[in-house]
């Protein structure tokens, strides 16, 4: 028997996890988002409570996420004085209290720094617990936990 629940935080589903869990889990053994947002299409299931049916509200939601997208995805070079090229993604979010900040500044702000590294080491050890089945990972691991100590 599996039991489902949402992860622990602040919940933005207003629907019953297990619920939700055994429509997806109807729809067949592999299952495309296309397919979830299709069975959610209708009224009685629980899946449907998840979406955004109100089609103005939902394509601002979607600009927002897009939003999202331009400053995780927009990289920079920066040139040294030898002219060797370096990427650097322009923007991070640092916390989940602020907007997106320039790496220039966090690189200079101690304090926005420390936010940017413990976040870095959060995500470390969220997919550590994510991939913790995978043995091939296990030196990763233990650099992980040494990290994180």
């Amino acid at each position: 028997m599996t039991v489902a629940t949402w992860r622990s935080g602040p919940c933005v589903f207003k629907a019953d996890a297990q619920k939700v869990a055994d429509e997806i889990s109807s729809i067949g053994l592999s299952v495309k988002p296309e397919e979830i947002v299709d069975k959610a299409r209708d009224e009685s299931t629980e899946l449907h409570k998840c979406f955004e049916w109100d089609d103005t509200k939902a394509a601002e939601k979607y600009r927002v996420y897009q939003a999202r997208q331009i400053v995780c995805h927009l990289i920079v070079k920066e040139v040294d004085d030898e002219q060797q090229k370096q990427e650097v993604r322009f923007f991070y979010k640092t916390d989940s209290q602020e907007g997106y900040k320039p790496v220039s500044y966090i690189m200079r702000n101690e304090d926005e720094y420390q936010k940017l590294l413990d976040r870095a080491l959060s995500e470390l050890k969220a997919f550590q617990k994510k991939y913790s089945t995978l043995k091939e990972l296990d030196g990763l691991f233990d650099a992980i936990n040494a990290l994180t100590a």
